[in-house]
Protein backbone atom coordinates (compact mmCIF):
# COMPACT_ATOMS: atom_id res chain seq x y z
CA UNK A 1 0.00 0.00 0.00
CA UNK A 2 0.98 3.44 -0.66
CA UNK A 3 2.47 5.81 2.56
CA UNK A 4 -0.34 7.98 3.41
CA UNK A 5 2.10 10.71 3.47
CA UNK A 6 2.85 10.30 -0.13
CA UNK A 7 -1.06 10.81 -1.20
CA UNK A 8 -1.21 13.64 0.70
CA UNK A 9 1.34 15.32 -1.12
CA UNK A 10 0.32 14.07 -4.61
CA UNK A 11 -3.58 14.21 -4.17
CA UNK A 12 -3.11 18.79 -4.19
CA UNK A 13 -0.81 18.58 -7.13
CA UNK A 14 -3.26 16.79 -9.27
CA UNK A 15 -5.76 18.80 -8.00
CA UNK A 16 -3.74 22.00 -9.13
CA UNK A 17 -3.71 20.90 -12.75
CA UNK A 18 -5.82 22.83 -15.20
CA UNK A 19 -7.45 20.76 -18.11
CA UNK A 20 -4.49 22.44 -20.85
CA UNK A 21 -1.98 21.21 -18.40
CA UNK A 22 -3.22 17.72 -18.34
CA UNK A 23 -3.75 17.70 -22.19
CA UNK A 24 -0.01 19.24 -22.77
CA UNK A 25 1.34 16.02 -20.76
CA UNK A 26 -0.97 13.96 -22.75
CA UNK A 27 0.66 15.37 -26.09
CA UNK A 28 4.19 14.97 -24.43
CA UNK A 29 3.36 11.35 -23.81
CA UNK A 30 2.02 10.63 -27.43
CA UNK A 31 4.68 12.53 -28.84
CA UNK A 32 7.61 10.79 -26.78
CA UNK A 33 6.54 7.14 -27.42
CA UNK A 34 7.14 5.65 -30.50
CA UNK A 35 4.93 2.48 -30.17
CA UNK A 36 2.18 0.67 -28.38
CA UNK A 37 -0.89 -1.93 -28.43
CA UNK A 38 -3.46 -1.83 -30.79
CA UNK A 39 -6.58 -3.85 -29.15
CA UNK A 40 -9.53 -4.75 -31.69
CA UNK A 41 -12.57 -7.08 -31.18
CA UNK A 42 -13.05 -9.69 -34.03
CA UNK A 43 -15.58 -9.15 -36.46
CA UNK A 44 -17.36 -12.22 -36.00
CA UNK A 45 -16.57 -13.64 -32.14
CA UNK A 46 -16.08 -10.03 -31.08
CA UNK A 47 -13.28 -11.61 -28.84
CA UNK A 48 -10.33 -8.99 -28.09
CA UNK A 49 -7.32 -9.14 -30.49
CA UNK A 50 -3.97 -7.71 -29.45
CA UNK A 51 -0.92 -6.30 -31.44
CA UNK A 52 1.87 -4.12 -31.35
CA UNK A 53 2.64 -1.03 -33.69
CA UNK A 54 5.10 1.50 -34.17
CA UNK A 55 3.46 5.06 -34.97
CA UNK A 56 4.00 8.61 -34.96
CA UNK A 57 2.49 11.97 -34.31
CA UNK A 58 5.27 13.74 -36.13
CA UNK A 59 9.02 14.37 -36.30
CA UNK A 60 10.29 15.35 -32.89
CA UNK A 61 10.47 18.82 -33.65
CA UNK A 62 6.89 18.97 -35.09
CA UNK A 63 4.36 17.47 -33.06
CA UNK A 64 0.51 17.05 -34.60
CA UNK A 65 -1.45 14.92 -32.07
CA UNK A 66 -2.34 12.78 -34.92
CA UNK A 67 -1.80 8.94 -34.78
CA UNK A 68 -0.05 7.79 -37.98
CA UNK A 69 0.26 3.66 -39.15
CA UNK A 70 2.49 2.07 -41.33
CA UNK A 71 0.62 -1.32 -41.90
CA UNK A 72 0.50 -3.72 -44.72
CA UNK A 73 -2.42 -2.64 -47.38
CA UNK A 74 -4.77 -5.07 -46.34
CA UNK A 75 -4.62 -4.42 -42.33
CA UNK A 76 -7.92 -3.06 -42.07
CA UNK A 77 -9.37 -4.83 -45.51
CA UNK A 78 -12.28 -6.70 -43.29
CA UNK A 79 -13.09 -3.25 -42.04
CA UNK A 80 -13.82 -1.18 -44.98
CA UNK A 81 -15.33 1.70 -43.23
CA UNK A 82 -12.38 1.48 -40.94
CA UNK A 83 -11.80 -0.49 -37.71
CA UNK A 84 -12.80 0.53 -34.29
CA UNK A 85 -10.10 0.31 -32.06
CA UNK A 86 -7.86 1.32 -29.16
CA UNK A 87 -4.28 2.14 -28.95
CA UNK A 88 -2.62 2.49 -25.45
CA UNK A 89 0.49 3.68 -24.52
CA UNK A 90 2.42 3.68 -21.81
CA UNK A 91 5.50 5.89 -19.86
CA UNK A 92 7.50 2.63 -19.62
CA UNK A 93 7.93 2.49 -22.75
CA UNK A 94 10.55 4.95 -22.52
CA UNK A 95 13.84 4.27 -20.25
CA UNK A 96 14.66 1.74 -18.10
CA UNK A 97 15.61 3.34 -15.28
CA UNK A 98 13.59 2.04 -12.58
CA UNK A 99 12.42 5.04 -10.72
CA UNK A 100 8.18 3.97 -11.20
CA UNK A 101 6.29 0.88 -11.27
CA UNK A 102 4.51 0.46 -14.95
CA UNK A 103 1.54 0.72 -12.92
CA UNK A 104 2.14 2.86 -10.63
CA UNK A 105 -0.66 6.27 -11.37
CA UNK A 106 2.35 8.03 -11.82
CA UNK A 107 3.44 6.09 -14.77
CA UNK A 108 1.52 7.57 -17.13
CA UNK A 109 -0.96 5.72 -19.09
CA UNK A 110 -2.46 6.42 -22.31
CA UNK A 111 -5.58 4.92 -24.49
CA UNK A 112 -6.51 6.34 -27.74
CA UNK A 113 -9.64 5.36 -29.33
CA UNK A 114 -11.40 5.55 -32.62
CA UNK A 115 -11.13 4.10 -35.93
CA UNK A 116 -7.96 3.32 -37.97
CA UNK A 117 -8.48 3.91 -41.41
CA UNK A 118 -5.87 3.88 -44.94
CA UNK A 119 -4.95 7.60 -45.00
CA UNK A 120 -5.65 9.46 -49.01
CA UNK A 121 -4.73 12.68 -50.69
CA UNK A 122 -2.52 15.21 -48.20
CA UNK A 123 -2.60 12.95 -44.93
CA UNK A 124 -0.62 10.30 -47.07
CA UNK A 125 2.90 12.31 -47.77
CA UNK A 126 1.80 13.88 -44.38
CA UNK A 127 1.95 10.19 -42.67
CA UNK A 128 5.02 9.22 -44.71
CA UNK A 129 6.81 12.12 -43.43
CA UNK A 130 5.78 12.23 -39.59
CA UNK A 131 6.73 8.06 -39.83
CA UNK A 132 9.98 7.98 -41.86
CA UNK A 133 11.43 10.84 -39.56
CA UNK A 134 11.03 8.76 -36.18
CA UNK A 135 11.30 5.68 -37.52
CA UNK A 136 13.66 5.11 -40.76
CA UNK A 137 13.47 1.81 -41.57
CA UNK A 138 10.04 1.86 -42.77
CA UNK A 139 11.48 4.09 -45.47
CA UNK A 140 13.40 0.47 -47.06
CA UNK A 141 10.59 -1.94 -46.05
CA UNK A 142 9.57 -4.45 -48.98
CA UNK A 143 7.29 -2.55 -51.93
CA UNK A 144 5.82 -5.87 -52.24
CA UNK A 145 3.96 -5.80 -48.91
CA UNK A 146 2.08 -3.04 -49.65
CA UNK A 147 2.26 -0.80 -47.06
CA UNK A 148 0.18 2.19 -46.17
CA UNK A 149 -0.45 4.82 -44.25
CA UNK A 150 -2.89 4.65 -41.59
CA UNK A 151 -4.49 6.96 -39.03
CA UNK A 152 -6.34 6.57 -35.89
CA UNK A 153 -9.47 9.07 -36.04
CA UNK A 154 -10.24 9.76 -32.74
CA UNK A 155 -13.28 9.36 -30.70
CA UNK A 156 -11.18 9.55 -27.57
CA UNK A 157 -8.20 10.41 -25.50
CA UNK A 158 -7.91 8.62 -21.73
CA UNK A 159 -5.73 9.34 -19.40
CA UNK A 160 -4.12 8.20 -16.04
CA UNK A 161 -0.51 9.87 -14.87
CA UNK A 162 -1.43 10.82 -11.06
CA UNK A 163 -3.52 9.51 -8.19
CA UNK A 164 -7.09 9.83 -7.95
CA UNK A 165 -7.99 7.84 -12.18
CA UNK A 166 -8.05 8.22 -14.94
CA UNK A 167 -10.03 10.81 -17.31
CA UNK A 168 -11.09 11.32 -20.93
CA UNK A 169 -9.01 14.48 -22.64
CA UNK A 170 -11.30 16.56 -24.42
CA UNK A 171 -10.21 16.35 -27.73
CA UNK A 172 -10.03 20.24 -28.68
CA UNK A 173 -8.42 20.42 -25.40
CA UNK A 174 -5.75 17.81 -26.39
CA UNK A 175 -5.07 19.11 -30.04
CA UNK A 176 -4.76 22.75 -29.17
CA UNK A 177 -2.33 21.78 -26.37
CA UNK A 178 1.65 21.52 -26.89
CA UNK A 179 3.48 18.89 -25.39
CA UNK A 180 4.92 19.20 -22.28
CA UNK A 181 5.86 17.30 -19.13
CA UNK A 182 3.38 18.96 -16.90
CA UNK A 183 3.96 16.02 -13.97
CA UNK A 184 6.68 16.45 -10.90
CA UNK A 185 7.58 12.70 -11.46
CA UNK A 186 10.90 12.18 -13.56
CA UNK A 187 10.26 10.75 -17.37
CA UNK A 188 11.64 7.69 -16.34
CA UNK A 189 9.45 4.49 -15.66
CA UNK A 190 10.87 1.01 -15.80
CA UNK A 191 10.66 -1.64 -12.65
CA UNK A 192 13.34 -3.75 -13.78
CA UNK A 193 14.01 -7.39 -12.73
CA UNK A 194 15.96 -9.16 -15.55
CA UNK A 195 19.68 -10.00 -15.69
CA UNK A 196 21.81 -8.08 -17.58
CA UNK A 197 23.02 -10.56 -20.24
CA UNK A 198 20.16 -12.34 -19.94
CA UNK A 199 19.31 -13.42 -24.07
CA UNK A 200 16.21 -15.71 -25.69
CA UNK A 201 16.38 -19.17 -26.42
CA UNK A 202 18.38 -19.88 -29.88
CA UNK A 203 15.63 -18.72 -33.06
CA UNK A 204 14.67 -22.56 -33.76
CA UNK A 205 13.21 -22.99 -30.15
CA UNK A 206 10.12 -21.43 -30.61
CA UNK A 207 7.93 -22.05 -27.24
CA UNK A 208 11.45 -21.49 -24.99
CA UNK A 209 11.71 -18.05 -26.54
CA UNK A 210 7.99 -17.56 -26.11
CA UNK A 211 8.30 -18.85 -22.43
CA UNK A 212 11.12 -16.28 -22.18
CA UNK A 213 9.62 -13.19 -23.59
CA UNK A 214 6.72 -13.58 -21.26
CA UNK A 215 8.60 -14.37 -18.27
CA UNK A 216 10.43 -11.30 -18.71
CA UNK A 217 7.77 -9.09 -19.64
CA UNK A 218 6.74 -7.01 -16.34
CA UNK A 219 4.21 -5.14 -18.45
CA UNK A 220 1.34 -6.05 -20.62
CA UNK A 221 -1.54 -4.55 -21.87
CA UNK A 222 -4.75 -5.71 -21.13
CA UNK A 223 -7.14 -6.01 -23.97
CA UNK A 224 -11.06 -6.30 -23.09
CA UNK A 225 -14.44 -5.63 -24.59
CA UNK A 226 -15.88 -2.10 -23.32
CA UNK A 227 -18.42 -1.44 -21.47
CA UNK A 228 -17.94 2.51 -21.08
CA UNK A 229 -18.29 2.40 -25.49
CA UNK A 230 -20.02 -0.84 -26.54
CA UNK A 231 -19.25 -2.70 -29.60
CA UNK A 232 -15.22 -1.47 -29.30
CA UNK A 233 -12.16 -2.58 -27.52
CA UNK A 234 -10.23 -1.15 -24.39
CA UNK A 235 -6.47 -1.59 -23.26
CA UNK A 236 -5.02 -1.03 -20.43
CA UNK A 237 -1.28 -0.99 -19.26
CA UNK A 238 -0.96 -3.44 -16.02
CA UNK A 239 1.60 -5.18 -14.71
CA UNK A 240 2.01 -9.00 -14.86
CA UNK A 241 4.46 -11.55 -13.35
CA UNK A 242 4.75 -14.82 -14.97
CA UNK A 243 6.52 -16.39 -12.02
CA UNK A 244 10.32 -16.60 -10.43
CA UNK A 245 12.80 -19.00 -12.16
CA UNK A 246 11.32 -22.78 -12.15
CA UNK A 247 8.15 -21.47 -10.76
CA UNK A 248 7.66 -19.66 -13.76
CA UNK A 249 4.36 -21.23 -15.62
CA UNK A 250 3.40 -18.72 -18.46
CA UNK A 251 0.10 -18.07 -17.48
CA UNK A 252 0.72 -14.13 -16.13
CA UNK A 253 -1.29 -13.26 -13.17
CA UNK A 254 -2.06 -8.92 -12.78
CA UNK A 255 -4.25 -7.11 -10.01
CA UNK A 256 -7.09 -5.15 -11.97
CA UNK A 257 -8.15 -2.14 -9.26
CA UNK A 258 -12.09 -1.97 -8.76
CA UNK A 259 -11.91 1.59 -10.52
CA UNK A 260 -10.47 1.04 -13.52
CA UNK A 261 -12.19 0.68 -16.45
CA UNK A 262 -10.89 -3.06 -17.29
CA UNK A 263 -12.63 -4.12 -14.07
CA UNK A 264 -16.24 -3.50 -15.34
CA UNK A 265 -15.41 -5.04 -18.79
CA UNK A 266 -14.26 -8.35 -17.30
CA UNK A 267 -17.22 -8.51 -15.13
CA UNK A 268 -19.29 -8.22 -17.81
CA UNK A 269 -17.32 -10.29 -20.57
CA UNK A 270 -13.84 -12.53 -18.81
CA UNK A 271 -13.19 -12.91 -22.42
CA UNK A 272 -9.39 -11.03 -22.88
CA UNK A 273 -5.79 -10.79 -24.60
CA UNK A 274 -2.40 -9.84 -22.66
CA UNK A 275 -0.24 -8.65 -25.05
CA UNK A 276 3.61 -8.00 -24.78
CA UNK A 277 6.16 -6.77 -26.95
CA UNK A 278 10.20 -7.11 -26.39
CA UNK A 279 10.60 -3.67 -26.61
CA UNK A 280 8.97 -3.05 -23.42
CA UNK A 281 11.36 -5.44 -21.34
CA UNK A 282 13.12 -3.81 -18.93
CA UNK A 283 16.34 -4.79 -20.01
CA UNK A 284 18.05 -4.99 -23.74
CA UNK A 285 16.89 -8.87 -25.02
CA UNK A 286 18.23 -10.38 -27.99
CA UNK A 287 19.31 -6.73 -29.25
CA UNK A 288 16.93 -6.86 -31.96
CA UNK A 289 14.20 -4.17 -31.05
CA UNK A 290 16.01 -1.13 -33.13
CA UNK A 291 12.56 -1.08 -34.73
CA UNK A 292 9.55 -2.44 -32.80
CA UNK A 293 7.78 -3.32 -35.48
CA UNK A 294 9.78 -5.17 -37.31
CA UNK A 295 9.01 -9.10 -37.03
CA UNK A 296 12.54 -10.09 -35.66
CA UNK A 297 11.39 -7.80 -32.41
CA UNK A 298 9.42 -10.60 -30.43
CA UNK A 299 6.05 -10.09 -29.74
CA UNK A 300 3.00 -12.14 -27.95
CA UNK A 301 -0.53 -12.21 -27.78
CA UNK A 302 -2.25 -14.88 -25.04
CA UNK A 303 -6.03 -14.83 -24.99
CA UNK A 304 -8.52 -16.83 -23.34
CA UNK A 305 -10.34 -15.70 -20.35
CA UNK A 306 -9.17 -14.02 -16.91
CA UNK A 307 -10.23 -16.09 -14.39
CA UNK A 308 -9.73 -14.38 -10.51
CA UNK A 309 -7.37 -16.48 -8.34
CA UNK A 310 -7.82 -18.42 -5.48
CA UNK A 311 -6.40 -18.06 -2.34
CA UNK A 312 -3.61 -20.70 -2.23
CA UNK A 313 -2.98 -19.07 -5.99
CA UNK A 314 -3.11 -15.21 -4.36
CA UNK A 315 -0.52 -16.39 -2.28
CA UNK A 316 1.58 -17.59 -5.15
CA UNK A 317 0.68 -13.93 -6.98
CA UNK A 318 1.23 -11.58 -3.98
CA UNK A 319 5.27 -13.43 -4.03
CA UNK A 320 5.74 -12.85 -7.52
CA UNK A 321 4.77 -9.50 -7.63
CA UNK A 322 6.83 -8.88 -4.76
CA UNK A 323 10.01 -10.25 -6.35
CA UNK A 324 9.06 -9.01 -9.98
CA UNK A 325 7.71 -5.62 -8.81
CA UNK A 326 9.73 -3.85 -5.84
CA UNK A 327 8.40 -0.24 -6.57
CA UNK A 328 4.80 -1.38 -6.18
CA UNK A 329 4.66 -2.97 -3.24
CA UNK A 330 1.17 -2.88 -2.82
CA UNK A 331 0.84 -5.55 -5.33
CA UNK A 332 2.15 -7.96 -3.50
CA UNK A 333 0.15 -7.30 0.34
CA UNK A 334 -3.61 -7.54 -1.56
CA UNK A 335 -3.58 -4.73 -3.85
CA UNK A 336 -4.34 -0.86 -3.91
CA UNK A 337 -6.72 0.75 -0.98
CA UNK A 338 -9.40 1.20 -3.65
CA UNK A 339 -9.84 -2.45 -3.78
CA UNK A 340 -9.62 -5.03 -6.42
CA UNK A 341 -8.88 -8.50 -8.19
CA UNK A 342 -6.05 -10.81 -8.97
CA UNK A 343 -6.66 -12.30 -12.17
CA UNK A 344 -4.76 -15.01 -14.26
CA UNK A 345 -5.49 -16.24 -17.66
CA UNK A 346 -6.95 -19.43 -19.00
CA UNK A 347 -4.98 -19.67 -21.94
CA UNK A 348 -7.08 -20.68 -25.27
CA UNK A 349 -4.29 -18.86 -28.01
CA UNK A 350 -1.16 -17.52 -28.40
CA UNK A 351 -0.15 -15.72 -31.48
CA UNK A 352 3.89 -15.74 -31.29
CA UNK A 353 6.00 -13.44 -33.96
CA UNK A 354 9.95 -12.86 -33.79
CA UNK A 355 11.18 -13.59 -37.23
CA UNK A 356 10.06 -12.33 -41.08
CA UNK A 357 7.42 -14.81 -42.71
CA UNK A 358 4.12 -14.26 -40.30
CA UNK A 359 3.59 -15.78 -36.84
CA UNK A 360 5.10 -19.22 -35.71
CA UNK A 361 3.23 -22.35 -35.52
CA UNK A 362 3.47 -22.41 -32.01
CA UNK A 363 0.40 -24.35 -30.39
CA UNK A 364 -1.11 -23.40 -26.48
CA UNK A 365 0.31 -27.31 -25.87
CA UNK A 366 3.81 -26.50 -26.65
CA UNK A 367 3.80 -23.42 -25.22
CA UNK A 368 2.83 -24.33 -22.28
CA UNK A 369 5.41 -27.45 -22.21
CA UNK A 370 8.24 -25.43 -22.62
CA UNK A 371 10.95 -25.67 -19.88
CA UNK A 372 10.62 -22.42 -17.28
CA UNK A 373 13.13 -19.60 -18.21
CA UNK A 374 16.01 -19.99 -15.71
CA UNK A 375 17.20 -16.66 -15.08
CA UNK A 376 13.70 -14.69 -14.74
Amino acid sequence: MWPIVTLALALPLAAARTPEEIAQNARWLVHQTTWGYLTTLDAHTKVPVGDTLSFSDGALDHSTGRFFFYVMGDYTAAAPQGLPCAFTLSQASLMHNATLDPEDPRCAKLTASGILRKSEGEDVQLGKEALFARHPQMKHWPASHHFAVHELQLSEVWMIDMYGGGENISLDVFWAAQPRHTTPWAASSRSSVLQPGSKPPPWSQLADRARWLVAHSVWAALGTSSVRRPGMAWGNVRSVADGVGTNSTGLPMLYVPTPDPSSADLAADARAVLTMSEAGLPAPGSGSCGETEDPICARITLSGRLRVLNATELLDAEERMKVKHPLAPWLATGGAHTGGQYFTIELENITFLDFYGGPSNLTVAQYLAAAAPQDC
